[in-house]
């Protein structure tokens, strides 16, 4: 596919700039750093124009925090000028990424998402007697910069969106390890994540021609009728993943089973004529909702926000066969532990 260019005026135009803090800021105006920046719209977006074009802008010290849902996991929380950098770059290239994607693959692109992920899985489950289900180690942290700058570099070939990619990479990137690793959190790791990992989806479905695949993030899953096409297929992807993407897998996340045993992935446990929570996500999910409950009756919240989280949960358990699961925790009103 060509490569694109006459990007950069769109990019950095006020317009685009004024619209990208528009979408930055959803759900986050109440924010002290948001407030003030939308209180100066205009000084702000101009102040940040002329830096871009001027080759002066450099990414801000970011704030980080650690979560367990489940796993340990380092949160990058940049600060807000550096998120409208992020979606004035990302937005008007949404489309062009895209089109590089294979059909297969989930995350961060419109009308996609988990449940459409899980949806497509159920199907492969429904078809195929085998699943090879495999998971990229620690790839936000393990994702070289200079990978990701190639793979940009098939895609768009004007120079100044690429100096720019390299500033948010390089200057925000770095998890320890020179030249190595992008911070969870930003939506430009996300999209740089996802492209290299588009190398991997091309690799599965043109060379190799694996029959069934699915892919959300660093997840994903190949479907076959034939077993020992599936532990080959292990060894190859393997191997390009390390030659090509400088990127190992995670071995003991590995699984080759026969489909009737139910495909674990996103959460769930998919078989063919069921969908079921997995342990784990269910606790945490009616922890989630608990902790709304107490931050409700604490006044921390309003109705709104409340109904907000219960239809959020209850359309995420309306993907499997969750019927009795919904009656008892939407009849839970007790304090979180």
């Amino acid at each position: 596919m060509r490569r694109h260019g006459n990007l950069w005026d769109k990019i950095v135009s006020f317009e685009n700039l004024t619209q990208a803090a528009g979408r930055a800021a959803r759900g986050k105006r109440s924010v002290a750093g948001v407030a003030r920046f939308l209180d100066r719209l205009e000084p702000e977006v101009l102040g940040l124009q002329r830096d871009l074009e001027q080759g002066l802008y450099v990414p801000g010290n970011a704030f980080q925090f650690e979560i367990r849902d489940p796993k340990v996991r380092t949160i990058t929380a940049a600060p807000f000028r550096d998120r409208v950098v992020h979606h004035a770059l990302i937005d008007p290239l949404e489309p062009l990424f895209d089109r590089r994607m294979v059909f297969e693959s989930f995350a961060c692109r419109r009308g996609k998402g988990t449940h459409a992920a899980i949806r497509h899985a159920r199907r492969l489950v429904r078809k195929y007697d085998f699943f090879l289900k495999l998971d990229v180690r620690k790839c936000f942290d393990s994702i070289a910069h200079d990978v990701v700058m190639e793979t940009m570099g098939r895609i768009v070939k004007d120079r100044k969106v690429l100096d720019l990619c390299e500033t948010i990479v390089h200057k925000s990137g770095d998890t320890g390890q020179t030249g190595v690793g992008l911070p969870i959190g930003n939506l430009t790791s996300q999209w740089f994540a996802n492209l290299v990992l588009n190398r991997l989806d091309h690799f599965v479905k043109e060379e190799m021609r694996i029959p069934g695949y699915v892919r959300y993030m660093d997840d994903f899953v190949l479907c076959s009728e034939d077993r020992e096409e599936l532990r080959h297929a292990k060894v190859e992807i393997k191997g390009f993943l390390r030659q090509s993407l400088r990127l190992e897998l995670k071995d003991r996340a590995t699984i080759l089973a026969p489909a009737r045993q139910g495909l674990p992935f996103l959460g769930w446990r998919i078989y063919r004529g069921t969908t079921r929570l997995r342990p784990g996500n269910f606790r945490r999910t009616r922890s989630r909702l608990k902790h709304r409950r107490w931050q409700h009756q604490l006044h921390l919240i309003d109705d709104s926000q409340l109904a907000d989280a219960v239809r959020s949960v209850a359309c995420h358990l309306e993907h499997g066969s969750t019927l009795n699961l919904r009656r008892k925790m939407f009849m839970d009103d007790s304090h979180p532990p």
